[in-house]
């Protein structure tokens, strides 16, 4: 990637320490709980008391700014602009229909990533005298001393602005977690002899400032005491609520204050509308729920703001809606708003979630040309999404830049470079990064740890999780949900089911709450050992407690349905559909020895199960299942849950196409993807009935429609389609899918007339690539040209992942090669790259009949068995 941006040598992203920092009695825990309720990666609130943009103030490791809605600046605008958006615009025009469902994350087990521990700073642009630093500055040096700071108060009362130094101060202390010194500061000042419109300014203050600090019941509280006293009947008294309710996840009670303000005579402006909007932002609401807010905003002649738009992308962004971010940084340039960098920050943002890394790096290279410095969101934001695009070595370079620019890291940088450095199985300086956030006063936390625990268990360091699981305790760094099912997923995966049971028995002493994350970790676990159907019975489990599975849920179960053998007949050998599942069929669907009687623990008893069968002391009881009816029954259910599949469901899907023995069963599977994505159905189904000529137009549509996605998104649905087609010998239908994909640069590889890579593609897809590789080779030939002298095709990796020795895909292309009796054999020193010389290819390719076996056709007989067509060698795959 380009080189950092380079701010101006005054530029400062890092914050400096607040003078004795004192966190208050019950923050932490408030802050906390709070930070629940919020984006899960979003750190960008905004000020709505000004049009200036800068950094935070020196309050916290974590530079953000917060939603200022008790300014009193706003106004309700002058009527529309001339760039202006009728209701409903952003819904309107053509989506792609693949995102973002179709680029969907594999996994969600880092969902929990996120700054904790800290408050958060926010810019404090309230008019105020220089008296009221000196002030503040006191105050903080004051800690928790109660009579010092009355002192200090009344002391310098003389020095101060009527109320907006107080409102200054109070603000303040609701960005760095004071909530002591703000209680103080509210009853002091309110004690004086102020009007009604002063005291209304001091309580929508001291309302913001209780909600950022997540004391929600104590702003409902002061909220109807100023109602009942009269000062607080404003319109930005009523928004400061609003925005309270939205901090602290009540979006219901945030619409239901809104909806009222008419009733009591008060018409919402800039600054209310700003704060419905962004507590749906900070709800996790639908897009298509906030942006009628917005509409209504329009519609009332109220002209939007850079933080309504800031807004409304924090809701794209928990949700990748990377499109639609784009729609609405247009329309802000349309309106000639400047972007922030909070803006950027919530952009890439959405990016990195929507899977957009290449986009990501460039708009974070646009950033300096801006002159829009990036702050340590900025970094942080960036980072975590090339570890979630298992861009590591990307992830660490941006490290390293950041420290030739000097720029401190937060948190969440950290735990995400200890998180990188675990997954590459370099732990000495997994470590040392767990070294370096002690030396700058930011400790380790659960969030570190969980990430160690993931790294160990995936290198399969036993050992080190039980110690530093052990260890964690010990500092009294309390497991979370995510760590025990972290380590049951280990633990689990490597037969280690004793262990297992412990740690789940400990998790349900520890009285934590079950989430979707930790279900899926043992649905997964579970899939990984071949129990399906005990899978499929914790996934009822699941629905029945009330937990909504997502999509990663039902990719496991999905996976494991068509990777387990097909069988002939079903659990009692009827060829009929099985049905899923009801209390009269459950015995079908889960091991006898995994039954449970009423209120008896399921997974318990599982792992009991397991752990049994592993030491020998009782037979195993498991058995296959008919996975066609499997697959059908999961996605009728995702369908009647509304889970949107993303690019690991449909790959699976046309990978079970794969095992079908029949093109009526591959076609009635297809028929599944039509209740989800009518274009993936239409272009695959065309594909596999052989109506190549009149789908290929749809089919390039969906192709430009990949190249939005990131590259393994792309190979992933590429490897399935081919493999799918290739199977069912529409041959040439998957050689041209392959060399579509091959000129979208969808492979990364080398491709050259001396070495063809196969290294990242499926057996499909690098059998369809042999034969046009070969067949160009001919053409060079009969052209007169000569070939390079050696030749050499590289099979050394899998599809998924580097695989040594005698992988699927090297075991293919041996086949296809053998059989058409070419010169190609394995190198000695490299077992996964068959090479040849050239004059050998060369003497090969001239015999009669070998330009036959190259060229491929469609199979357009439907109603045959699935099986290589006459004159071409079965692949064994």
């Amino acid at each position: 990637m380009a080189s950092t941006p380079t701010p101006p040598p005054n530029y400062s992203s890092v914050p400096g320490p607040r003078p004795s920092e004192n966190h208050n009695h019950k923050h932490n825990h408030n802050h906390n709980h709070n930070h629940q309720n919020t984006l899960k990666r979003q750190r960008n609130d905004w000020s709505s008391s000004s049009g200036d943009y800068s950094n935070s103030r020196p309050a916290a490791p974590i530079a953000a700014a917060a939603t200022d809605i008790t300014a009193h600046g706003g106004g309700n605008g002058g009527g529309r602009g001339v760039y202006s958006s009728a209701p409903g615009s952003f819904l309107g025009g053509r989506r792609s229909r693949l995102a973002p469902e179709f680029s969907g994350r594999k996994s969600t087990r880092n969902a929990a990533k996120k700054h904790s521990g800290l408050p958060r700073a926010a810019l404090n642009t309230v008019p105020h005298s220089e008296a009221a630093n000196e002030v503040l500055t006191y105050l903080y040096n004051a800690g928790n001393n109660v009579a010092y700071i009355d002192n200090i108060l009344m002391s310098n009362e003389h020095r101060l602005w009527e109320v907006e130094d107080y409102i200054y101060m109070l603000k303040d202390f609701g960005n760095t977690g004071q909530l002591l010194l703000a209680e103080k500061v509210y009853e002091f000042i309110m004690g004086k002899p102020n009007g009604r419109v002063a005291k209304g300014k001091l309580t929508s203050a001291m309302i913001g400032t209780l909600g950022r600090l997540g004391e929600i019941n104590r702003a409902v509280e002061l909220f109807g005491e100023s109602r009942t006293e009269g000062y607080g009947m404003t319109v930005y008294t009523f928004s400061a609520m609003i925005s309270a309710y939205g901090r602290n996840g009540r979006f219901a009670d945030a619409v239901e204050l809104f909806m009222s303000m008419r009733g009591f005579g008060l018409v919402p402006n800039l600054v209310t509308y700003n704060s419905i909007i962004d507590a749906g932002a900070k709800g996790e609401v639908s897009f298509d729920v906030v942006v009628k807010y917005y509409d209504e905003m329009l519609a009332a002649g109220v002209r939007p703001d850079r933080l309504t738009y800031n807004s409304l992308l924090s809701v794209c962004a928990s949700k990748g809606m990377w499109e639609m971010a784009q729609k609405l940084l247009t329309e802000m340039d349309g309106r000639r708003i400047i972007r922030d960098v909070f803006t950027y920050n919530t952009y890439l943002d959405t990016l990195c979630k929507g899977g957009q890394i290449d986009l990501a790096r460039r708009v974070f290279e646009e950033m300096c040309f801006k002159r829009v410095w990036p702050t340590i969101v900025t970094y942080s934001t960036l980072m975590d999404g090339y570890a979630k695009a298992n861009l590591l070595e990307d992830a660490i370079h941006l490290y390293e830049e950041m420290k030739l620019q000097s720029v401190c890291l937060d948190r969440v940088c950290y735990n995400t470079l200890v998180g990188v450095y675990a997954k590459l199985d370099r732990f000495d300086e997994a470590v040392n990064i767990c070294r370096e956030m002690d030396g700058c006063g930011i400790k380790t936390d659960v969030v570190t740890y969980n990430a160690l625990l993931a790294g160990y268990g995936r290198h399969g360091m036993y050992a080190e999780v039980k110690r530093l699981f052990e260890e964690m305790k010990a500092r009294n760094i309390y497991p979370n949900t995510l760590t025990y099912s972290t380590i049951i997923d280990v633990y689990t995966k490597a037969e280690m089911f004793q262990e297992a049971m412990n740690v789940y028995i400990e998790f349900k002493m520890a009285r934590l709450e079950v989430d979707v994350v930790f279900y899926s970790a043992i649905v997964d676990a579970l899939c990984k050992n071949g129990l399906v159907e005990s899978s499929i019975m914790l996934l009822v489990t699941m629905i029945e407690k009330g937990i909504r599975p997502n999509v990663v849920t039902f990719n496991s179960i999905i996976d494991a349905c068509q990777q387990s053998p097909p069988l002939e007949y079903g659990v009692h050998g009827s060829t009929q559909a099985i049905e899923y599942p009801n209390e009269q069929s459950s015995a079908m669907l889960i091991d006898d020895a995994f039954q449970t009687k009423p209120g008896e623990d399921r997974i318990l008893k599982m792992f009991q199960q397991l752990a049994s069968e592993k030491a020998g002391h009782i037979k195993k009881l498991r058995r296959g299942r008919q996975d066609l009816h499997c697959i059908f029954w999961l996605f009728q259910t995702m369908h009647e849950l509304h889970i949107k599949p993303n690019v690991v469901t449909f790959s699976a899907i046309l990978n079970a196409c794969s095992r079908c023995n029949s093109y009526d069963d591959a076609a009635k599977l297809l028929d599944t993807l039509r209740l989800f994505d009518s274009q993936v159905y239409g272009v695959t189904h065309g594909l596999l009935m052989g109506y190549r000529e009149q789908v290929w137009f749809s089919a390039q549509t969906l192709f430009n429609e990949l190249m939005r996605m990131d590259s393994s998104t792309a190979s992933a649905f590429y490897n399935a389609l081919t493999d799918m087609l290739w199977h069912f010998g529409q041959r040439r239908g998957a050689q041209m899918v392959a060399i579509e994909g091959k000129s979208r640069n969808v492979w990364k590889g080398e491709w050259s007339i001396s070495c063809l890579d196969l290294h990242l593609m499926s057996c499909g897809a690098g059998s369809a690539m042999v034969h046009d590789w070969l067949l160009n080779m001919h053409r060079t030939l009969f052209q007169g040209s000569e070939l390079p002298k050696i030749v050499n095709i590289l099979t050394g990796w899998g599809k998924h992942s580097k695989v040594m020795g005698d992988g699927t895909l090297k075991r293919a292309i041996e086949a296809l090669l053998n059989g058409m009796g070419s010169p190609f054999r394995f190198a000695e020193h490299n077992m996964g790259r068959l090479t040849s010389s050239g004059d050998q290819v060369a003497t090969w390719l001239r015999q009669p009949g070998v330009i036959n076996m190259l060229a491929l056709y469609d199979v357009l007989n439907h109603s045959q068995p699935a099986g290589p067509p006459h004159g071409y060698p079965a692949l064994g795959y």
